[in-house]
């Protein structure tokens, strides 16, 4: 650094080593860059004196970065520390609404329990708190539609049963006459209300979730005792035939009555759209299988995706069944942890109809 002092006329009156004998320095007060220094100019109003002072523009830049260097150096230190904490608070802090959020996702439509509100911001509980009375005032009114059905289903089976006897004995005292026929197509339509109904009260069932219970259950058993139901009817009789793989029990994890329905429905599909003159194989695996296998034209991919769906078949010329039998199978196998699959033509066939339900294996 060095200084100078001037005159009013600009003359310089003592300057240190190395000071500009005649510095282009206007007398103004304020900051000035000539050569290689900064300058400084102020007017001493006692002495009548003008004071400039300067200052190496390089020295001025070192010591500049110096300072940046000295007053960044923590925050650059401290930079990590901080981009943790504001991870980790923000982490915390929204970790309760991606439970939330995962939960409600994970959910199907028929899980309408409460979500819990411990841990969450006082901002979202009432937010949830809304919810949940909403899914209350939901599972209300579903439960009591399904309590309807199951209702009206149960009271309405008996009197169509006890109806359907009457014209069945009413059709075989008029067989031979011109009201014969008509008591027989009336039995008839009787029976088709009867197995619907039926439908109706097992879906009734599977929508209040039967397939949820993990009762240990021996699976050759169930279907055994199915087989030989549907064997002793006599427009089955031989026409089914059972095999299983292995003589001894196979042990599922799934409600006795959820399998017994599940089996039913399949194989009563398996007798309404199945051809009439071929037979009907029930086999049942070591892996908790069942495997349904019956005559029927080859259907194409779009068409056995349909068939889970309510109220499809196979063809719409066919008018046995109800359309309820496989979406009743679907959604119990759901509940349960199993699956269901379709195939046609049959495994090993060039035609036929599979139905592969996999059972959740008991520990």
């Amino acid at each position: 650094m060095h200084y100078l002092l001037r005159d009013r006329s600009g003359a310089v009156v003592l300057g240190s080593a190395g000071a500009p004998a005649q510095p282009q320095i206007p007398l103004k007060r304020g900051f000035y860059d000539f050569g290689n220094y900064r300058y400084y100019t102020d007017f001493l109003r006692n002495e009548g004196l003008w004071f400039v002072i300067g200052h190496e523009l390089q020295e001025r830049r070192e010591a500049a970065m110096g300072l940046w260097l000295g007053l960044a150096s923590p925050l650059i230190a401290l930079l990590p520390i901080a981009v943790f904490a504001v991870w980790r608070t923000v982490d915390r802090t929204t970790k309760p609404i991606s439970r939330v959020s995962h939960e409600l996702e994970a959910r199907g439509g028929s899980d309408l329990k409460p979500i819990d509100t411990a841990g969450l911001p006082s901002e979202l509980s009432p937010v949830i708190e809304s919810v949940n009375t909403l899914m209350a005032r939901l599972k209300a009114a579903i439960e009591s539609e399904r309590a309807f059905a199951a209702n009206a289903a149960h009271e309405m089976r008996n009197p169509i049963a006890a109806v359907q006897a009457q014209i069945q004995v009413l059709a075989a005292n008029l067989r031979g006459t011109a009201d014969g026929s008509r008591a027989e197509g009336l039995a008839s339509q009787l029976a088709g209300l009867g197995r619907r109904v039926e439908k109706m009260l097992q879906m009734a069932r599977a929508e209040a979730g039967l397939g949820h219970s993990r009762e240990r259950t021996d699976l050759t058993a169930i279907a055994a005792l199915v087989a030989d139901d549907f064997s002793r009817q006599s427009n089955i009789g031989t026409r089914l035939t059972f095999e299983t793989e292995d003589e001894e029990s196979c042990w599922v994890a799934m409600d006795e009555d959820a399998i017994a329905i599940v089996l039913r429905n399949v194989i009563e599909n398996a007798v309404h759209h199945g051809r009439a003159d071929q037979g009907i194989e029930i086999r049942v695996g070591r892996d908790h299988t069942v495997r349904v296998i019956n005559a029927y034209d080859a259907l194409p991919r779009s068409a056995l995706r349909e068939l889970t769906q309510r109220f499809r078949r196979g063809s719409a010329r066919q008018t046995a069944g109800s359309g309820l039998g496989l979406t009743i199978v679907d959604m119990i196998m759901g509940q349960a942890g199993g699956s269901l699959a379709l195939a046609s033509p049959a495994h090993g066939r060039s035609d036929g109809f599979e139905v592969t339900l996999k059972f959740p294996g008991a520990v």
